[in-house]
């Protein structure tokens, strides 16, 4: 089932506008979340081990992916509350960069 992504406004809407990502990067952005979250939900909600804790309504997703035009890797680890699955929706409550900066080549 394909599940409908809400972004917490507060934290995670403006955390991922302020990454530095191209256009092209922001769309690959989009796809990742439509394709290993919204679309592949029931994989992660069904198991226990990505649970916060035993019962939690919270569970954690990471993603890696490249921005195509600045060739920068992107590792984001999400918690997402299935509290609203029955309804088809999922909330993404927080969100954080885990990417490690690339050296500088000389």
């Amino acid at each position: 089932m394909a599940y409908w992504l809400e972004l917490d406004e507060v934290s995670v809407a403006p955390y991922l506008e302020a990454l530095n990502l191209s256009p092209a990067g922001r769309d690959r952005l989009e796809e990742v979340l439509q394709r290993e979250i919204a679309e592949c939900a029931d994989t992660y909600i069904q198991n226990p081990e990505r649970r916060l804790a035993p019962g939690s309504e919270w569970f954690r997703v990471d993603v890696v992916f490249r921005d195509p035009q600045h060739a920068d890797f992107y590792d984001l680890h999400f918690i997402i509350s299935d509290a609203a699955a029955a309804h088809g929706v999922l909330r993404i409550g927080f969100v954080e960069n885990r990417s490690v900066s690339r050296p500088e080549l000389s």
